[in-house]
């Protein structure tokens, strides 16, 4: 578990870094001039479907029924949208952190091997019709993958992340025929937050201030990263009327990685709202006991409250309502 998040923290600056785990879409779109795989060039093609993605636009002739998804968060909307993966890359990581309702694998999902290094073999056995990566993780295996099929690159971190997951989970959704049902997913997340909003208003907690933080052990030590405005889990969390306490300098993904000296600036009045994993959770492990830790204002009103460690914060839209989810629950309301 430590590696993973060691790993998180490391891919190539914040970018990689994160989350290595997401990849959403980039809303800038450029012609492709590469071949889509097995389909041919991607060329659009009378009554052909036309995908927007960060390598330019990718043309299908039909909605595609056998998908290999090479990051999790695609994974996630694949399942969203009632389409089983037939190939998913980490399937235990995937279990391990997206724990959203509904975003659970089937197992009949073949798990295609690591996010940053995926078995061209397995992934060719399988046959796919369609293949989705992180824009900025897979570019090393791009004309590999287009050998096997057509590919749909999507750019988790283009601001503002939250129209970028959901513009990019419209256009994964145009690729398997299911526009319909990510516009149904897509209004959820608006009613999820405006219920939430309800409900703290009613309980005089409306306006809340938080500060959003994932913690995890590296070289020994706690590092914690605070998520931003600029970060998608922020504003999910702003649909609801909350108010971000950590103003610190962001990241591509949003987030500011800081030690426990940094926390100093979260402010005084937010409550202090985090994800870590079960058997890494420096908040009540290494910093229990830290002066520090001890002295923030958070802690010493009992405002440091846990997320379920399954809410990943650089999903899509079922994490998005995870996010909602465990924060009302979180806030008793």
């Amino acid at each position: 578990m430590q590696k993973m998040l060691r790993a998180l923290a490391t891919g190539g600056t914040a970018v990689a870094l994160l989350l290595t785990a997401t990849g959403c879409g980039s809303g800038t779109v450029e012609e492709s001039t590469d071949g889509g795989g097995k389909g041919g060039a991607d060329k659009p093609a009378k009554g052909a479907i036309t995908v927007d993605t960060a390598q330019g636009k990718v043309s299908l002739d039909k909605p595609a029924t056998k998908v290999v998804a090479l990051e999790w968060t695609y994974t996630e909307e694949l399942v969203a949208l009632g389409v089983t993966p037939a190939g998913n890359a980490d399937n235990k990581g995937y279990g391990t952190w997206i724990t959203a309702k509904g975003a659970a694998l089937s197992g009949k999902v073949t798990d295609v091997g690591d996010r940053n290094e995926p078995s061209l073999e397995k992934i060719r056995a399988l046959q796919p019709d369609l293949i989705v990566i992180d824009n900025d993780r897979s570019k090393a295996n791009l004309k590999q993958l287009r050998a096997i099929a057509p590919v749909l690159s999507f750019t988790y971190t283009t601001k503002p992340q939250l129209e970028t997951m959901k513009k990019n989970f419209g256009e994964l959704a145009k690729a398997v025929g299911k526009e319909d049902k990510a516009a149904e997913v897509t209004r959820q997340i608006d009613a999820k937050a405006a219920d939430l909003k309800g409900r703290l208003d009613k309980a005089g907690k409306g306006g809340l201030k938080y500060a959003l933080a994932q913690g995890f052990t590296a070289n020994g030590a706690a590092s914690i990263r605070m998520l931003t405005d600029d970060a998608i889990a922020p504003q999910v969390l702003n649909l609801a009327g909350l108010k971000n306490g950590w103003k610190g300098q962001s990241d591509a993904w949003g987030m500011t990685t800081v030690g426990v000296e940094g926390l100093t600036k979260v402010e005084k009045d937010a409550t202090f709202l985090y994800v870590a994993a079960a058997n890494d959770n420096p908040f009540t492990g290494d910093l229990a006991g830290n002066a520090v830790w001890k002295g923030l204002e958070f802690v010493k009103k009992d405002k440091a409250l846990p997320l379920d460690p399954g809410t990943w914060l650089f999903g899509g839209p079922l994490s998005a309502m995870h996010i909602l989810d465990e924060t009302g629950k979180a806030l008793k309301v």
